[in-house]
């Protein structure tokens, strides 16, 4: 399992399909071998010091600022305080292996969580290889309803639905659309409105600053070359 897998698996994201990896394997399960083999130890040495450089590496990337201006509670620096897995997935799973993650929820009787779509819609076109948003439904919306909106409303993102509301109630958010950005760390680095001006060049700086997007993206321009 590599360092991407999971540390996603750690938020709940690994309901996506497996995918490329990216980053050392720093897995919990130890090498297969006596604690009097000291080759395995000195291997096991050496693979903790690389991902606790990688963490460092994370650590000290150029994230954008915490969102100041919030009505949810700030998990900001932190990962999701329930993990993903309960929802239905009303679209094809998506691979979220290497990519930033925006979780949007919403619900269809919210006007700003409608004219916030074509945002999201069209950041997900934008950043194919280097994003996935999941959109989140359920707030006193019966899934019936909100399975007809977007059979009308084709997007290129993943739409769940979660009647339940379980990854969304920690945040005692006093309104929607409420957009979280995750980090393939699994870490949050950016929580608000899509709507805030502030949100697209947040989600920008973040797949720039993601270690593991921009080995993703480095090794497929590679392949690309090579192929072509």
């Amino acid at each position: 399992m590599s360092l991407i897998t999971m540390l996603i698996a750690s938020t709940g994201l690994a309901l996506a399909t497996a995918g490329a990896t990216a980053g050392p394997d720093c897995a919990t399960n130890k090498a297969a071998s006596s604690c009097g083999d000291k080759a395995a130890q000195t291997e096991q040495t050496t693979q903790d010091d690389h991902c606790e450089d990688t963490k460092k590496a994370y650590d000290s990337a150029s994230w954008p600022a915490h969102n100041t201006d919030l009505y949810a509670k700030d998990f900001q620096g932190q990962t999701l305080p329930v993990a993903l897995g309960s929802e239905t997935w009303l679209s094809d799973k998506i691979d979220t292996e290497g990519k930033v993650i925006v979780l949007d929820f919403w619900a269809t009787w919210c006007g700003p969580c409608r004219s916030a779509s074509p945002i999201l819609d069209e950041l997900q076109k934008e950043n194919p290889d280097s994003l996935a948003v999941m959109a989140i439904a359920g707030q006193r919306d019966p899934e019936k309803n909100v399975r007809a909106y977007i059979a009308k409303n084709n997007v290129s993102y993943a739409n769940l639905y979660d009647e339940d509301q379980t990854a969304y109630k920690p945040f005692e958010s006093k309104g929607i659309p409420l957009a979280v950005v995750i980090s393939t760390d699994g870490i949050i680095r950016w929580i608000g409105n899509p709507h805030d001006e502030n949100f697209l060049p947040a989600v920008n700086k973040i797949i720039a600053a993601d270690l593991a997007v921009q080995s993703h993206l480095t090794a497929q321009a590679a392949a690309n070359t090579q192929d072509g």
